[in-house]
């Protein structure tokens, strides 16, 4: 048998020379095996029950002394079956791995956005202990809050405004788009705040809450029916996309 044939089953050399002394003899104990072969009786009995686990050998444990003989091909069908078995589950075992590699990956590279929701009750506090982690985000970008903002919010929050600028960095802008309608409370803040600026859409007449991106916050409130909620992402990615969309809006409004 060509040793070629057997190095490509993925026999080493010293495996190959056992092999072939083993189909040589037909049958043949470790003593014997270690005699023909020159290897050292401990190494050949090792990589001749190797062999045999692999389906090339078989090693007949009841005889004294033991003995190894070549393999049937029905023996080795079985173990090309054994084989393809554990390649197969190996095989999914490892897509399992990529599969968690690359999300794992992609969590460190792309954090997982940070999704927080806010109920009616709450919704005043939250605003306010936010304030900061808002303001700080939104200085890293562009230092501008931009967005749409639903005229209810200023009808219920209004009042919240000069918190929001008292503790504003100095540099900080908004700029917001709002339904036409208006309010009364938000006709008393026009230029009031310099940094703050609205302008009416008439566009929007469908729009039914408020959508701020802060930074790298996304921050959505519903204010015009009970009950009031908020929902604030945390996202890089999203974010960059919407603050581009308000960018070219806020040129586009008159």
């Amino acid at each position: 048998m060509e040793e070629k044939l057997l190095a490509s089953l993925g026999l080493n050399a010293k495996e190959v020379k056992i092999f072939k002394a083993v189909l040589r003899a037909r049958e043949i104990s470790p003593a014997q095996l270690a005699k023909s072969t020159g290897v050292k009786r401990t190494t050949c009995y090792s990589l001749a029950r190797g062999l045999a686990e692999k389906g090339f050998l078989v090693e007949s444990a009841g005889k004294r002394p033991r003995t190894f003989s070549i393999a049937q091909a029905s023996h080795v069908e079985t173990s090309l079956k054994a084989e393809r078995e554990r390649l197969a589950t190996r095989e999914k075992a490892l897509k399992r791995f990529t599969n968690e590699l690359s999300r794992a990956t992609a969590e460190e590279d792309y954090p997982v956005p940070q999704v927080r929701f806010v109920e009616e009750r709450k919704l005043e506090q939250f605003q306010l202990s936010e304030i900061s982690h808002w303001h700080e985000s939104a200085m890293k970008r562009d230092k501008t809050w931009w967005g749409f903002q639903d005229h209810t919010w200023v009808d219920t929050f209004g009042h919240l405004i000069p918190s929001y600028w008292k503790n504003a960095p100095k540099d900080l802008q908004l700029k917001f788009l709002s339904n036409r309608e208006g309010s009364p409370a938000e006709a008393k803040l026009l230029r009031k705040f310099p940094g703050r600026a609205v302008k009416y859409w008439n566009k929007t007449s469908n729009f039914i809450s408020s959508l701020w991106v802060v930074g790298d916050y996304v921050v959505i409130l519903n204010t015009r029916r009970h009950p009031f909620y908020l929902f604030e992402m945390y996202d890089e990615t999203l974010a960059n996309d919407l603050r581009e969309v308000f960018k070219n809006l806020w040129v586009f409004v008159k």
